[in-house]
């Protein structure tokens, strides 16, 4: 068990929780070992961290060490919100209940009952840091037959209050970064686009579920031992040399971008060749005086049609449940005869929806209104990924 000395913590136990700290920016609940750290070693029964938005002065989160289960904890922190003094503090300040209340508790009777009921008697807080969107509180709170909080421990939360504060923001540029990728993933998976990203070694780091799917299909693409290969010999050794390339591009020292290269790609199942585009990305930060190069690989499949919500065409353009229909079929790439047999109506109907669909849109093309179907929006709007 951890303890902390009348001298404070042991170099030892400040890494620790140091570290701690740190690895909470990449936990699922984010800081709660740090805070079961910190809690066993200042011997308290709660250590709560509070992550509040400034725009609009509430709770975005609330992370609780303690003797009690969640739901339980999120009405006692209701009401402790509710009935907390209203008392300005500065940001690194470290305060005790004695500085927010002097020696006048009754005037605060529900916020004392709630400390009663919590089986509170000693607490310490701190405003440990401001970012651009969100403020962040740390307070310790111990029982009633426990000693009061001395100030090497509150010397203790001053010294964590900047790393709190810095794993906070690493965790904010995360979940950024998380979203970001997740939207381009999304938009590609919509689109029927498979996308690798491999590393200087040429080994696959990433790919996205269009990707995984063709080369788990082992036709015309695949992977071996972490990297893409094309099932034929001489279009792998042709695959090869435009990934070194673009690897030995992105390389140079003026860090200028290669011009992408593309390939087509054969399958011996017969259907339609697999389209790659190679193109060369700078991983990261420069390690010493060089950028760490990286390469991406695009694939489209012919056979993959992108989809066109009836939904999304019937809110963009205001077609009709039979044109949105018949405008999915078109956007497939089928001809007109093909969808009417498809939809199971009239060649003649079909006729009619396209001519109605040409003035909701103000194409006069069957090619043109093809184009605004699979370049606009309406792909994006699909609930299910292209197929």
């Amino acid at each position: 068990m951890l303890e902390l000395s009348h001298r404070g913590p042991s170099q030892e136990q400040l890494s620790l929780l140091i570290g701690q700290i740190y690895q909470g920016a990449f936990e699922d609940i984010a800081w709660k070992q740090s805070l079961e750290l910190l809690r066993e070693l200042l011997d308290a029964r709660f250590v709560t961290l509070s992550i509040v938005a400034k725009s609009a002065l509430k709770q975005e989160a609330t992370i609780n060490a303690g003797p009690i289960d969640f739901d339980q904890f999120l009405t006692y922190e209701s009401e402790y919100q509710k009935h907390r003094p209203n008392v300005e503090t500065r940001l690194g300040q470290v305060y005790t209940i004695n500085d927010w209340l002097t020696l006048n508790r009754s005037e605060y009777g529900k916020f004392n009952e709630l400390l009663e009921i919590g089986g509170i008697n000693h607490y310490m807080g701190a405003w440990v840091c401001s970012l651009e969107s969100i403020d962040c509180f740390v307070r310790v709170m111990r029982a009633r037959e426990s000693d009061p909080f001395i100030k090497e421990e509150a010397h203790l939360i001053s010294l964590l209050a900047p790393h709190f504060a810095r794993s906070l923001e690493l965790r904010s540029r995360l979940t950024q970064s998380e979203m970001v990728n997740q939207i381009y993933a999304d938009a590609m998976d919509r689109l029927a686009v498979g996308g690798l990203v491999l590393d200087d070694n040429g080994k696959i780091i990433v790919m996205n579920s269009i990707a995984s799917d063709l080369l788990g299909r082992r036709d015309g693409l695949t992977m071996v031992n972490g990297s893409v290969r094309a099932t034929s010999t001489h279009e792998d050794r042709a695959l090869q040399a435009l990934i070194r390339a673009a690897l030995n591009g992105e390389a140079a020292e003026n860090g200028e971008r290669m011009h992408a290269q593309a390939l087509s790609i054969t399958r011996p199942s017969g259907a339609r060749d697999l389209g790659l585009v190679v193109n060369g990305i700078r991983l990261g930060n420069k390690i010493s005086d060089r950028w760490r190069s990286g390469v991406t690989i695009f694939i489209r499949d012919p056979e993959s049609a992108v989809r066109a919500d009836p939904s999304i065409l019937k809110q963009l353009f205001g077609f009709t449940q039979a044109e949105s229909a018949l405008a999915t079929q078109l956007a497939k790439g089928e001809s007109l005869e093909e969808a009417a047999a498809e939809l199971s109506i009239r060649y003649n109907t079909a006729r009619a929806h396209l001519r109605s669909m040409f003035a909701k849109t103000g194409v006069t093309r069957q090619a043109e209104l093809v184009r605004i179907l699979v370049n606009g929006v309406a792909p994006l709007g699909c609930l299910d990924k292209a197929s």
